[in-house]
């Protein structure tokens, strides 16, 4: 079994606002990483096929990892951490969980309504196997 991840915020401000340029501009750069990443496997790309579309200003991922190991590099230990680390910067903060893990088959292609439903599995009900989070991945991945 491989670790999809599904992110989902909500900018301060809609793409193309000076408040969030600097998330925008890294973008594509953070991609890039992820994909020569250890581990890396694949991401939803395919933005403009989604029905309805993302809201705006709302920043969606989704991909999947050979191992939670793999994964937490990346995030914390990539250009993405720093990004990470100036989220509030960019986005407005929940106390609600804005990212889920689960397991899936290494050839798995998860939707985003897919993705939206673990995360909303995982603020209703807490962790468990249909989806969970960092504390309790090691339990679970």
């Amino acid at each position: 079994m491989t670790i999809a991840i599904h992110t989902y915020g909500l900018l301060r401000a809609a793409h193309g606002e000076p408040q969030v340029q600097g998330f925008v501009d890294g973008i594509e750069a953070v991609y890039g990483i992820a994909e020569r990443s250890e581990g890396f496997i694949w991401r939803f790309s395919d933005y403009e096929s989604l029905s309805p579309p993302p809201v705006a200003p709302a920043a969606r991922t989704l991909s999947i990892w050979e191992t939670i190991e793999t994964l937490k590099h990346f995030v914390y230990k990539t250009m993405h951490g720093k990004f990470l680390n100036n989220r509030a910067e960019w986005f407005f903060q929940s106390d609600k969980p804005m990212m889920v893990l689960w397991n899936v088959s290494r050839d798995a292609r998860p939707t985003m309504d897919e993705a939206y439903e673990r995360l909303e599995h995982l603020r209703a009900k807490g962790p468990g196997e249909f989806a969970f989070n960092w504390e309790t991945a090691e339990r679970y991945a």
